[in-house]
């Protein structure tokens, strides 16, 4: 009971000087975004009303720009390089320019509607104005995110046959089964190491578990070198889909068709379809991927156990082997300039 009278607390701590902090931001974001239509509104039509409040109307048109930019920034990719920074900058400029073009077009509009929010219906007229500019500026911000998901900034995307976005699907159904076997075969050798680690006492002699140990340790590295090649491929795939959905939402010429040897319109319900499925196949490739790494990991961490179970039960020669391959490896990590 205790404990649920102190969440029940922070909860009520929480909604009681929580959200009337968010409200308030969001308010001084909307204030400063419509300023530039309510300030000149207010001097024309309300002077007096202007006077009252005229410092923090000046305030909040001074800001509009930089809440402009600060929300067309968020979620954009931060750029290490000064140059890309400026680059970036220099692409948000036009973006912050229409967010506050489309903000203040609705508040001009709503304003001379008569939704000034003053007199006895102020409160309504305020969340009609407020409500609407916003309403406004989030259609405008959603419709950026959507840009920029299907035109990645910095490239040029150009478009795609279906034909080759089926074939790049094929291939990636092949890695994809690939990369699955190769984790089959991963769990099949962590089996057989994890049998031997489980046994009351050790079933194989001294020459098959150093061959079980050899086995394990080829069977990692050769599995990390392919999902490292299996995560290029997926990263190649990325750009195939982003060409397809681009082509397909561009409505522009594909690519010459090799049978007519005409450029065509690309059939746009095919073209998404076949972007969805190899969308698909490259998230299946990254999930199966990641799986495969983990059990890598757990390989290596058991294949470690064996090797000093072959040290504590298979006596001096167990010892020496153990030695030598410690420091084979020594040797290995010194030649590549890593730690030992």
């Amino acid at each position: 009971m205790g404990r649920r009278n102190s969440g029940c607390g922070f909860w009520f701590v929480a909604l009681t000087f929580g959200l009337p902090i968010v409200a308030g931001a969001i308010a001084a974001v909307l204030l400063a975004l419509t300023a530039p239509a309510i300030v000149p509104f207010l001097i024309t039509t309300d002077p007096a009303q202007f006077a009252e409040h005229g410092t923090a109307w000046w305030c909040f048109l001074g800001a509009a720009p930089f809440a402009a930019l600060l929300l067309v920034g968020q979620g954009h990719p931060k750029r290490r390089t000064a140059r890309r920074r400026r680059v970036d900058f220099r692409r948000l400029l036009p973006r912050a320019g229409i967010l506050l073009l489309a903000v203040n077009v609705t508040a001009l509009v709503l304003l001379l509607d008569g939704n000034v929010a003053h007199g006895p219906h102020a409160a309504r007229q305020t969340a009609i104005l407020f409500g609407g500019s916003g309403a406004a500026g989030a259609a405008v911000l959603i419709a950026f995110r959507v840009r920029d998901r299907w035109f990645p900034a910095g490239e040029r995307v150009k478009p795609v046959t279906l034909a080759a976005v089926r074939a790049a699907t094929v291939e990636a159904e092949q890695t994809l089964q690939q990369v699955r076997a190769n984790n089959l075969r991963v769990s099949r050798q962590a089996a057989a190491v994890e049998r031997q680690l489980q046994a009351a006492r050790l079933t194989l002699d001294f020459a098959g578990l150093c061959e079980l140990h050899f086995e394990s340790r080829g069977c990692a590295d050769n599995a990390y070198q392919y999902y490292d090649m299996s995560r290029d491929v997926a990263r190649g795939l990325a750009g195939m889909v982003v060409r397809a959905r681009a082509t397909a939402t561009m409505r522009v010429r594909s690519e010459t068709n090799a049978t007519t040897g005409r450029r065509e319109r690309p059939n746009r319900a095919a073209m998404t379809a076949a972007a969805a499925s190899l969308a698909r196949t490259r998230a299946s490739i990254g999930d199966e991927v990641g799986k495969g790494l983990t059990m890598v990991k757990s390989l290596n961490a058991r294949t470690a156990d064996l090797k000093c179970s072959i040290r504590d039960n298979c006596g001096n020669r167990g010892r020496r082997w153990f030695d030598e391959l410690e420091a084979r490896t020594a040797a290995r990590r010194q030649a590549a300039g890593r730690p030992a």
